[in-house]
């Protein structure tokens, strides 16, 4: 299962000169860090994080190359404990040109997220790519800690996974936590481009050039406007499991944010600073001078 976190084109109505995934979930502990640690926690073995090139930078430098998985993280099963651990590697990729400004509404982050997952990890070989897709909104609050035990539900490899809050999930416009397959991005990129309009209308054919008109711009390109509801429609939902959230706040609205830090009892804590600090991996070392003398 691979972890997937959309970043591209949020929508938040924070006035910050920062990233609104930097602010802080808990102390010292950043929203993309907790979206990051979720994905370890439920079982993701690869996390893609879909960032543009104008915020990428600095989500890495606060996240890492990569995080270890809590499960295994503490596990002492022999003298050499700390060689279990397992690492869940990160990577960051960009909307790809051909879609801003067209499909890349948040939600269609996730799916070129699963798109790109997919498309990397065939190139190094069959076995690396994943079955199945987890993908986590950053800017949400709950108590993703009460996910672990869900953690077989949540890898199933026949049911999707929803969590839901009054009976309300993605598929109600709310930023929650689920599943899809691969069957499902598909189903989900074909409805997406069929719903939405472009840059002319009436226009079928090549042959039929001449009888299109040129849409306002406001109207062209609705696809960058949908919603959760409409981007994740035809993702599966039969006999999927579901799993009830004690609370949930919407963070990307700056009350709902507030009311989450003022509400006494629900927000979070900071994990072990082992588990939340930036892992990165060391750099190959080499001396240019040293190299160019070889030559």
């Amino acid at each position: 299962m691979a972890g997937i976190i959309p970043i591209a084109s949020l929508e938040t109505d924070f006035e910050t000169e920062i990233p609104s995934v930097m602010h802080p979930y808990a102390n010292q502990y950043s929203f993309i860090q907790k979206a990051a640690l979720e994905c370890a926690t439920v079982g993701c073995k690869t996390i893609w994080i879909v960032a543009n090139d104008d915020v990428a930078p600095i989500i890495r430098k606060n996240v890492g190359d990569y995080v270890f998985d809590p499960v295994w993280a503490f596990r002492n099963l022999s003298k050499f404990h700390n060689q279990l651990r397992r690492e869940v590697p990160i990577y960051y990729v960009p909307i790809h040109p051909k879609d801003r400004e067209r499909r890349d509404s948040n939600g269609w982050a996730a799916l070129h997220g699963v798109a790109m997952s997919r498309w990397v990890t065939s190139k190094i070989s069959k076995w690396l790519v994943a079955d199945k897709y987890y993908i986590t909104f950053p800017m949400s609050a709950y108590d993703f800690n009460a996910l672990r035990e869900h953690r077989r539900s949540i890898i199933d490899k026949e049911k999707n996974f929803y969590l839901t809050y009054n009976g309300k999930s993605v598929k109600d416009n709310l930023p929650l936590p689920f599943t899809m397959f691969y069957k499902d991005y598909q189903k989900c990129k074909v409805d997406v481009n069929r719903k939405t309009t472009r840059t002319f209308s009436n226009f079928g054919t090549f042959s039929e050039i001449d009888k299109a008109e040129k849409l306002p711009l406001d109207e062209r390109w609705s696809a960058r406007k949908f919603d959760f509801s409409e981007v994740y429609q035809e993702v599966g939902d039969k006999n999927a499991i579901k799993v009830e959230a004690e609370w949930f706040y919407n963070t990307s609205i700056w009350d709902e944010y507030c009311a989450y830090l003022g509400e006494r009892g629900r927000t979070m804590r900071r994990p072990t600073k082992f588990l939340t600090r930036t892992h990165k991996h060391d750099k190959i070392a080499y001396n240019q001078s040293t190299i160019e003398g070889e030559e």
